[in-house]
């Protein structure tokens, strides 16, 4: 993960740009001129002025994506470009390759660069690469989608619009601290799965949603059932648990706000909550 670019006040040191990329799962962008690809920040402009151009310029009306027979099946990498006037104004436009392309000589030449020519195609403020990162669920739903991009042969669609406040109070904690981010997705564990769950001591239970081994370079789909035993910063009473599901699990951030409890392990995968509202259609 790497940050080129203006920052809008605030830390943004390696591994907090890590946790809050993979925390939001977003992703890549295509070429073209500032105007043609990037949604700008208007001086004056307010965040959720920001926030509704962004929509208008890249939400394809009734466009959306769904993918079932997922589990093992989806890399996904991310790139967030952040523009904006001021950090209270200030934006991440998200573009996801779930469905498209991420090769890792692709991702790498990205990383080589620094993100420069990402940020000179499309006029954003900064560029965030995050590369290889694996689904764990079964089905996928994204209902606020734009069109497909092609990058350097990193392929991926608009999926979101993000306060980098909002990313910043929710993810910026460090691990095992649960923050909201705004998400018009579902998520669906089906019946029979395994799922790999952190206990909280309040009866709240977290939700791998997706894993990497960016710190565990040896983690696979199959071997996260031994994630209890490398775990040496959990939280005082939090557990980790492996469980097979008796019945399907969906997990679709709840109206109006569609906001998602997510945090991380020390070893930067990602888990949504259970437990807080209505997302979830019980708590495993």
């Amino acid at each position: 993960m790497k940050f080129v670019g203006k920052k809008f006040g605030g830390n943004e040191g390696s591994q907090k740009v890590a946790v809050l990329a993979a925390v939001l799962c977003a992703v890549l962008l295509a070429g073209g001129g500032a105007t043609d690809v990037l949604a700008q920040a208007v001086p004056g402009n307010t965040l959720e002025q920001n926030m509704a151009e962004s929509v208008k310029k890249y939400v394809v009306p009734g466009k959306e994506i769904h993918l079932t027979d997922m589990g093992g099946k989806y890399a996904f990498c991310e790139i967030w470009l952040a523009t904006g006037t001021t950090k209270a104004n200030a934006v991440f436009n998200v573009w996801n390759t779930t469905g498209g392309s991420c090769p890792a000589d692709k991702v790498a030449a990205l990383e080589a660069d620094k993100g420069a020519s990402i940020k000179a195609a499309t006029g954003a403020e900064g560029v965030y690469v995050n590369p290889w990162r694996q689904w764990a669920f079964d089905e996928f739903w994204a209902y606020k989608v734009g069109e497909q991009r092609d990058f350097g042969g990193v392929i991926g669609y608009w999926m979101a619009v993000v306060p980098v406040e909002a990313a910043e109070k929710a993810t910026m904690q460090g691990h095992y601290h649960p923050g909201q981010i705004h998400r018009t997705n579902a998520f669906k564990y089906n019946k029979g799965t395994t799922v790999y769950l952190l206990d909280m001591p309040d009866g709240k239970v977290l939700v791998q949603q997706s894993y990497t081994n960016h710190v565990l370079k040896d983690l696979t789909f199959e071997n996260r059932k031994d994630l209890g035993s490398k775990f040496k910063e959990l939280p005082p009473g939090w557990k980790f648990r492996v469980k097979v599901l008796n019945r399907d699990l969906t997990i679709s951030p709840p109206a109006p706000d569609h906001m998602a409890w997510v945090t991380m392990d020390e070893f930067m995968n990602v888990y949504e909550g259970c437990g807080y509202d209505a997302a979830c259609n019980y708590v495993p």
